[in-house]
């Protein structure tokens, strides 16, 4: 009984979270992703479609947590153990869009966004993602954090270049666009080096060329930004090509 009540209540957690986390946004000005007052020329901002991308990572949280919350999975050590991580996560993204709200917090997003990203990947790994073995439901219900963490790492390197700037940082004489190409660098290295680190979790990477080609599209008064956010873009793809035969292979040796 006590296990089932422990369910339940990270279900109304993540699943309440997600649910207030919009009208939040709404009513504290967080408008398309970029927050009101935010006074930079960060270029690193892609167009306001791809920030549609939250509703796949929000119904898959909700998802997640109604599915742990089962009594069929009462047993299952995986939903037990990322349990409490996902309802974390869930939880920060309240924090986050709070301090998105108003130009004198915007800094505590990048807080926000790591207390976030680091419970989501622990749930990751405490869900076995990667694993061939699971059951098929299960893999598809993984699929909503993948693109999830992929998007908090994009995020993240976002929030950090708005807060720096809000911050009074000068980029040690450096223009925003030198910035924003080292930004899309970055992200670059990430998408490979964290993806290998996970066994070439290609969906994580996917989201980076869903928002390099987003960036282009929003970026072509600075051809510089625009052109560099597609050969990322390409780059990434280039990888995802380039990694699924390893990726079968992996999976195979895992069996």
């Amino acid at each position: 009984m006590k296990s089932t009540r422990q369910q339940w209540i990270y279900t109304f957690l993540i699943t309440i979270s997600i649910i207030l986390t919009p009208p939040i946004g709404f009513l504290g000005g967080f408008n398309g992703g970029n927050p009101e007052g935010q006074t930079t020329t960060e270029l690193f901002l892609p167009a306001d479609y791809a920030f549609i991308i939250w509703s796949v990572n929000y119904l898959g949280l909700i998802a997640l947590g109604i599915w742990q919350g089962l009594p069929n999975q009462k047993d299952n050590p995986r939903a037990r153990r990322a349990a409490p991580w996902l309802a974390v996560t869930a939880v920060g993204n309240i924090f986050w869009i709070l301090f998105a709200g108003s130009v004198t917090t915007v800094p505590l997003t990048v807080i926000a966004l790591l207390v976030m990203e680091i419970s989501a990947w622990i749930a990751y790994f405490r869900l076995d993602i990667g694993n061939p073995d699971l059951p098929t439901s299960e893999k598809l219900l993984h699929v909503p954090l993948r693109v999830y963490l992929g998007w908090l790492a994009v995020a993240t390197i976002a929030n950090s270049a708005s807060a720096l700037n809000i911050l009074g940082w000068s980029g040690w004489g450096l223009s925003p666009v030198a910035w924003t190409l080292i930004m899309t660098v970055a992200g670059v290295i990430i998408a490979w080096e964290v993806g290998r680190r996970v066994n070439h979790d290609n969906i994580f990477r996917a989201v980076f060329v869903w928002a390099f080609i987003a960036i282009f599209v929003a970026q072509q008064a600075t051809p510089a930004v625009a052109w560099a956010a597609l050969a990322a873009a390409l780059v990434i793809a280039g990888m995802i090509v380039f990694t699924l035969p390893r990726q079968r292979l992996l999976l195979q040796n895992a069996r």
